[in-house]
């Protein structure tokens, strides 16, 4: 559990973690996000943040930081500058495997000691499963309140899986990270992605973006193996 000396500041109404990790996070979030993506992790981090709370006396603490990394790191692997976009993995993997590498150099430059390997592994999971819920609901504590801090984002309280987030909190939060015709840019991105790596986007949020708005992309499914294998 993080040291309750942590550093903290009040953002919208939410008081979060603000340690010097959680910082040079956002800076290398906003040096990776169009201004879209980048309203995107904060209200998600905030989400969770207040979903997390609310859930203490139920899952129990959440360590701040970890959840601040995940949550404001999740959509590395849409990575405006392309640095951090493979030719060949699903953007969530994309982002896991950019955050883990972030976070090893800041423990080589001794600014994440707080994180141990089982921590970055959860902010592993916390990323790379983060638009599939129907796992995501079902692992640590951690991975659970990300995942549902960037449900929330979508329709607010409505798509808030825990149902604890209210209209009030959620409005504070817009106001000072607004949406910026999020699901357009989340179009935009998406369909790039099957545009340009579709093999990447098979049995994946993204392919569902591909489906219905790609013409000519074709998916390959499960069952397509399966029904075809050797006998």
């Amino acid at each position: 559990m993080a040291s309750s000396q942590q550093p903290t500041r009040t953002i919208a109404g939410v008081t979060v973690v603000d340690t010097d990790l959680v910082k040079a996070a956002q800076q290398y979030a906003r040096a990776h996000s169009d201004d879209m993506t980048y309203n995107h992790v904060m209200r998600s981090w905030l989400f969770g943040v207040t979903i997390s709370k609310k859930l203490e006396p139920f899952l129990g603490p959440v360590d701040p930081e970890a959840q601040a990394i995940a949550a404001i790191m999740h959509d590395l692997g849409w990575d405006n500058t392309g640095e951090l976009i493979s030719s060949d993995k699903r953007f969530e993997v994309d982002g896991a495997i950019a955050a883990r590498a972030w976070i090893d150099k800041q423990q080589k430059d001794g600014l994440a000691s707080n994180l141990d390997e089982s921590k970055k592994d959860l902010i592993w999971d916390a990323i790379a499963l983060h638009t599939t819920p129907s796992i995501a609901a079902f692992k640590q504590p951690l991975v659970q309140v990300v995942g549902a801090g960037i449900a929330s984002d979508f329709q607010g309280p409505t798509t808030d899986p825990t149902k604890t987030l209210t209209w009030d909190e959620y409005h504070a939060v817009t106001a000072e990270f607004p949406r910026l015709d999020l699901a357009a840019g989340i179009r935009r991105i998406l369909c790039g992605f099957a545009e340009t790596k579709p093999q990447a986007t098979i049995e994946s949020f993204s392919e569902q973006y591909g489906v219905r708005f790609i013409k000519g992309y074709k998916p390959t499914y499960g069952i397509d193996m399966v029904e075809n294998s050797l006998p």
